[in-house]
């Protein structure tokens, strides 16, 4: 299963592929990030949007992981994120991708244990997880990748939930027999 992780930015948007083998084995197929030029707003989101449909085009991701909005420290910086998550949905929606949202303290749980990891934590977990050394730079592309683990994690979870339920049952159905 292929993953396209993306934090959306309007100025760097970082995005990371991963691919998910049998059990919880991960592969790094591609990470890095879109710069967007120092132009109006509309320029950087058409850019954003070109870019990762050549990225979804290239790679092929089944899933798209993103993160949810979240509050920052100012309205017009959430507006601009919350700009840059919907040409990312919609990049998705247009190429028929299941998309996944995560938020970010889901995020930094999945990688770290826990929810309020600092960013630097989540760039060192990934690296150990991934053997990249260095981390990748900008933080951006880390975030990225954080949330396609997260995705496949999840993903992972889920198709054990069968085999975990269908043990109970018959561990159930032992125990009445008795």
């Amino acid at each position: 299963m292929r993953i396209l992780g993306v934090d959306p930015g309007t100025r760097i948007a970082g995005y990371g592929v991963l691919d998910a083998a049998g059990g919880a084995r991960l592969s790094l197929v591609a990470c890095g990030a879109i710069r967007m030029p120092a132009a109006g707003m509309p320029e950087r989101l058409r850019v954003l949007y070109e870019e990762l449909v050549r990225l979804i085009e290239e790679h092929r991701p089944r899933i798209l992981s993103v993160e949810t909005v979240f509050h920052g420290k100012s309205f017009q910086s959430v507006q601009k994120v919350g700009e840059a998550r919907g040409v990312v949905l919609l990049a998705g929606a247009m190429h028929g991708i299941e998309v996944e949202e995560f938020t970010p303290a889901v995020v930094k749980k999945t990688v770290t244990g826990s929810g309020r990891a600092s960013k630097p934590q989540v760039q060192s977990m990934m690296a150990r997880l991934l053997g990249l050394e260095p981390p990748p730079e900008p933080v951006d592309v880390t975030d990225a990748l954080a949330l396609a683990y997260c995705c496949c994690r999840r993903a992972w979870r889920r198709s054990l939930a069968p085999a975990r339920s269908s043990s109970r049952d018959l561990l159930r159905r032992a125990r009445t027999m008795r």
